[in-house]
């Protein structure tokens, strides 16, 4: 028997072999249905993680109120999205899927181009897969029999992870959901019904471990929240963030326009723009001079 260190400055006494998920449980239900991860250590870890069986370990269970659970809520939902793109465009190669700042993206090779028109089946094929609200289920092997099951899986750009950085380590760690099974270090939430909103937002190139040499795939980017309320907050912060672009107020306002041949960040001035800017450097003179 030891016990853990809450966030509260409290001790919980633990069982060898307890999980975070049965620490939420001996806290009360309803923790326990809330929580989404925990951290362990400084370490963010899914609920099935066993508790290091040491005194004084520093444990904080997070909840859909902790931004540490948005992030794991979004890496998660990068596997959701890869699987209904495995689902819909047969033969796709899976790369990387890691969260961002305000959502995730997942990088993708796939024999049919995906286009942004077919966002909407996409998203579709996901709330179908979030409706079933299977678990995320965690397993281990080792790194041969990790690389003979990817190599099974016909995931060949996993196989060349593996080879290139993986091998030293002694073993791999996988998530399976449903018939979706990826290479992945986690964490991830219990299970897909946890995810409240989610959106793609745009399609983009991305070179195969940002090598130029290497194969061009395709990033798609998307964003997820806990509720649909988040996510139409996000979405209207987007649209006023486009209404004071200064790259298109410059247009709208007949001051600067921007062209390719110029350079990135470059600009050529408009008779509005360049009057205002004379009397702008003008001004400078007299205040400086």
């Amino acid at each position: 028997m030891s016990s853990v260190c809450l966030p509260d400055g409290s001790s919980r006494a633990i069982t060898p072999g307890s999980t975070a998920r049965d620490l939420a449980e001996s806290i009360g239900k309803k923790l326990a249905q809330a929580a989404i991860a925990v951290i362990v250590d400084g370490t963010v870890c899914d609920l099935s993680s066993t508790l290091p069986d040491a005194e004084g370990t520093k444990v904080r269970l997070l909840t859909d109120r902790d931004p540490e659970a948005l992030e794991v809520l979004r890496h998660s939902c990068a596997h959701i999205m890869a699987r209904a793109v495995v689902r819909l465009f047969p033969g796709c190669q899976l790369a990387f899927g890691p969260a961002l700042e305000n959502g995730f993206y997942y990088d993708i090779e796939s024999p049919t181009p995906i286009r942004e028109e077919d966002f909407p089946r996409i998203e579709e094929e996901m709330r179908a897969i979030i409706a079933l609200g299977e678990p995320f289920e965690r397993f281990e092997r080792p790194v041969d029999q990790g690389r003979d099951l990817v190599r099974d899986m016909g995931q060949k750009l996993k196989v060349e992870h593996i080879d290139e950085d993986l091998c030293r380590f002694p073993s791999l760690s996988f998530y399976r959901q449903g018939e979706f099974v990826d290479l992945c270090r986690g964490p991830h939430i219990p299970h897909a019904g946890k995810v409240g909103a989610f959106k793609l937002m745009s399609l983009a190139g991305a070179y195969w471990k940002g090598d130029a040499s290497r194969q061009q795939l395709q990033r798609l980017y998307a964003t997820a929240f806990f509720s649909q309320k988040d996510l139409d907050a996000y979405l209207r912060q987007i649209e006023e963030a486009k209404k004071r672009d200064h790259r298109i107020l410059g247009k709208q306002l007949h001051l600067f326009t921007i062209s390719p041949l110029a350079g990135p960040g470059l600009i050529l001035w408009m008779p509005k723009g360049a009057m205002i800017r004379g009397i702008l450097e003008q001004f400078l003179r007299d205040e400086l001079m």
